[in-house]
């Protein structure tokens, strides 16, 4: 059915916030709406993806912009890229006494990629070793090309500390939103993106919500993927109960029956009869995915079995993708259970039929049935508040537990120069070291024409007439070897030393 033009009103922009890690991002967004959110985060670095709406006036009158704040960690690329495309426009921020960075130029390659608009925050000028000249010239090296300086991007310079040059940046944002002619029609069912769950343990699951288009009332229901929430518990960034949302309100929806996809897509229907069957659709070609990802072949490889839970989505989107750079490509870490909340009885039981020897937990706990079945089998529970100190424990669990592997290092060459005798397998020469050290009862290979025909060992050998358990280079000798072929003269016999890893 054609929209009804009529209903059609400009909605609010929303934003993303985006760029180095320390650059004061969250600093920024705390100004903005007057709270402190940097304190309660483990190691001071954001590591939720979270949205909130402000208040700035522009020409006389109050308008309502949705900031997504999302981390700056490198382990969040992922995040930060969802971040972008949903998103209408970006703020890079980029501290003005260090300059871009690494995840400067990761931000504005996500924004690239969303093709949506972009102010850049010059931050921090209250600093002593400020440079604004130094910050515009690195920028400009990385083809962002400020107003004022040959380019087309609008810029502010700001202090997120003291709140300098904040309202001025606020400004720009509406400048652009107006430009973009953002629109809504909020007489539709909502419509947006899902940018955050997490299981809370007094009420459910929980997600926050990002409207895009339509109104999202009670009485409704939420598809998001598999997920389905009928709208009973809706509330606002600040807690506050909703019973209607309006187009670019961040919402937090309380009480779906599965774990929705951060970064998906949610659409509301006016019943739960209707979301179910458009739930059972999803599912069908969630299914098919499925089947079609089980089908890759990894043959050959060891996947270390591992079952993790973490507080939320956004967390264990970061580490399914730092664990799935662990290892190479004859070992690797498979995560075979996860999910939101905590360590329960049947994650050990998947752990027990997988042989894993530890569960990993991101800001969880264990229960007692859990922790009492994990002690029965010697099963580990570690918990961990940092994403690098989880994967950095990943690796060694690897290492631990993994395959090992053999390298083998040529230490030791020599030339036979007479042939003796031979009794089945065992055989008499003479020859004479060319490099390095043989050694007795050391692996050994026989090489003929620059081919190995043979693995061999040496089991004793003389040198000037006298028993010897080694000989270097330049020194003649006589050796009894292990060979399943017969040696010749002018083979080469190699020495080998073997280290496992």
């Amino acid at each position: 059915m054609a929209n009804d033009s009529s209903h059609i009103i400009a909605r609010p922009p929303i934003v993303v916030v985006l760029g180095h890690v320390d650059h004061g991002k969250s600093t920024l967004l705390d100004f903005i709406r007057k709270a402190n959110t940097v304190a309660r985060e483990a190691g001071g670095i954001t590591q939720h993806v979270a949205a909130y709406e402000a208040e700035h006036e522009y020409e006389g009158a109050k308008r309502r912009i949705t900031f997504i704040d999302t981390p700056g960690h490198a382990a969040f690329q992922a995040i930060r890229s969802r971040g972008a495309s949903v998103a209408d426009i970006a703020i890079l921020v980029v501290a003005a006494d260090d300059g871009v960075k690494a995840q400067t130029l990761e931000a504005i390659k996500s924004i690239k990629d969303a093709g949506i608009p972009y102010v850049v925050a010059i931050n921090k000028i209250d600093k002593p070793n400020a440079d604004l000249s130094r910050t515009q010239g690195s920028l400009l090296e990385n083809e962002v090309f400020l107003e004022k300086l040959g380019g087309d991007v609008p810029w502010a310079a700001i202090s997120a500390k003291t709140g300098e040059g904040v309202s001025s940046l606020l400004d720009l944002i509406l400048i652009v939103a107006d430009f973009a002619e953002l629109k809504a029609d909020p007489a539709l069912s909502a419509s947006g993106y899902v940018i955050e769950a997490h299981l809370d343990h007094k009420r459910g699951i929980a997600a926050t919500l990002i409207i895009r288009n339509g109104s999202l009332e009670s009485g409704s229901a939420v598809v998001a993927g598999k997920a389905l929430a009928p709208v009973r518990i809706m509330e606002n960034f600040a807690g506050e109960a909703l019973r209607k949302a309006a187009p670019s309100m961040p919402v937090v929806l309380v009480g779906f029956d599965a774990l929705p996809e951060a970064g998906s897509e949610f659409v509301s229907y006016k019943s739960k009869k209707d979301a179910e069957l458009e739930r059972s659709k999803r599912a069908e070609a969630e299914r098919a995915r499925a089947q079609q990802t089980a089908a890759e072949s990894s043959e050959g490889k060891f996947f270390l079995p591992i079952v993790i839970r973490a507080d939320a989505l956004g967390s264990m989107e970061a580490i399914q993708g730092e664990a799935a750079k662990i290892g190479d490509e004859e070992r690797g870490v498979s995560i075979i259970q996860w999910g939101i909340g905590d360590i329960s009885e049947n994650d050990i039981k998947a752990a027990i039929a997988a042989g894993s020897p530890t569960v990993i937990g991101f800001n969880v706990h264990m229960d007692a049935m859990a922790d009492s079945l994990a002690r029965q089998h010697g099963i580990k529970f570690e918990n961990f508040s940092i994403i690098y100190e989880l994967t950095k424990r990943l690796e060694e669990l690897l290492k631990e537990h993994g395959p090992k592997r053999v390298s083998e290092e040529v230490v030791g060459r020599a030339k036979i120069l007479k042939y003796f005798s031979s009794r089945k397998d065992e055989h008499l020469i003479g020859g004479n070291v060319q490099s390095g050290m043989l050694k007795k009862d050391q692996p050994a290979r026989l090489m003929r024409r620059g081919e190995r025909i043979a693995d061999c060992e040496i089991l004793s050998m003389q040198s000037a007439r006298k028993s010897v358990t080694q000989v270097g280079e330049g020194a003649e000798f006589g050796a009894h070897m292990v060979c399943s072929e017969t040696p010749a003269a002018g083979d080469i016999i190699e020495s080998i030393e073997r280290t496992e890893f």
